[in-house]
């Protein structure tokens, strides 16, 4: 068996950490770790050195965004791919703003699963 892609997600809605770590898991190469909590994200992904770092855009708190920038500016994560998550955006809106990219920055947390496991496996692949 091949080893797993390691993610860690960072969403403040606790059913959607779930229904999205049961949705990727279930695809038997991929392992989840999450936190609803965005000051907590930078100890998780510094401690877990995720594959990918999956960070909803709008929280309380610190916001994903915010998150990605200190995430980049640190030389010790500075390597790890970042996917935000939007809730604020469609699906057709995250395509749309991807075109002409090399590979997808932002999702819609309306778009299928099968757009989510793509993009993954594109940003761990580059």
């Amino acid at each position: 068996m091949s080893q797993q892609t390691r993610i860690v997600l960072i969403d403040d809605d606790q059913d959607a950490c779930e229904l999205l770590k049961m949705q990727l898991e279930d695809t038997g190469k991929m392992s989840v770790t999450y936190n609803t909590k965005g000051e907590e994200a930078l100890a998780l992904i510094r401690r877990e050195r995720p594959d990918i770092a999956i960070l909803d855009i709008n929280m309380p708190g610190i916001h994903g965004a915010d998150v990605g920038a200190l995430l980049a500016a640190d030389t010790t994560t500075s390597d790890i791919p970042i996917l935000y998550l939007s809730g604020m955006v469609t699906p057709d809106e995250a395509r749309e703003m991807a075109k002409g990219e090399s590979s997808p920055s932002l999702i819609s947390k309306g778009s299928p699963v099968d757009e989510l496991i793509t993009a993954i496996d594109t940003l761990t692949t580059i």
